[in-house]
């Protein structure tokens, strides 16, 4: 499997990292993205997850801590779309029978690290490392983010559709990203 490591590594959030995450999730650069429903949700499944679980009845994901150069320095969500398809939902609408989709978010929580051209390739090292059986990526930034939208177009990223999720009242971009695309050109 192609590799872009250059001093990225990755592990599963276990309960030493609970803190750590929920600490991210208080600071003043992640506050904009991650408020009301969507932090609850993410605080509860942060919860399942270092217990053991990984479903919440709705969905299943798992939680992952990226590290530069040992450092930990952000937080990554991941979660099959398992379908069934319905045009009607958000996510299940990009579910595709014999195809693997999953779907990513994720929020650099250091300072430090911000600003230094590493999310890209975070974002890419982490695909190639724990995803390239899948066939498909998805994200889902707030339009009005516009520096996670360039940096997941950086990425790889394509807009999709413009939309409205159902706990946000603002617009986001469903954008995608093709797995083999990556993969060939991680291969050159």
């Amino acid at each position: 499997m192609p590799s872009l490591n250059v001093g990225f590594s990755f592990r599963k959030v276990d309960k030493n990292d609970y803190n750590l995450v929920c600490d991210w999730l208080k600071k003043d650069h992640v506050k904009p993205y991650f408020y009301d429903e969507g932090l609850a949700n993410t605080l509860n499944n942060l919860r399942l997850f270092v217990s053991g679980k990984n479903h919440n009845g709705r969905y299943s994901f798992e939680h992952w801590i990226a590290f530069f150069q040992n450092q930990p320095f952000a937080f990554l969500m991941t979660s099959r779309i398992d379908g069934p398809y319905d045009a009607q939902d958000d996510y299940d609408k990009w579910y595709e029978e014999g195809k693997e989709t999953i779907s990513l978010d994720l929020l650099i929580g250091e300072e430090a690290f911000l600003g230094k051209g590493l999310a890209a390739k975070m974002i890419r090292a982490f695909l190639l490392d724990q995803f390239s059986f899948a066939d498909k990526i998805i994200i889902d930034p707030a339009e009005e983010n516009a520096r996670a939208v360039h940096v997941y177009e950086k990425a790889g990223f394509k807009k999709i559709e413009r939309f409205f999720p159902a706990m946000d009242p603002i617009p986001h971009w469903m954008m995608i990203l093709d797995m083999q695309t990556l993969l060939k050109e991680a291969s050159k």
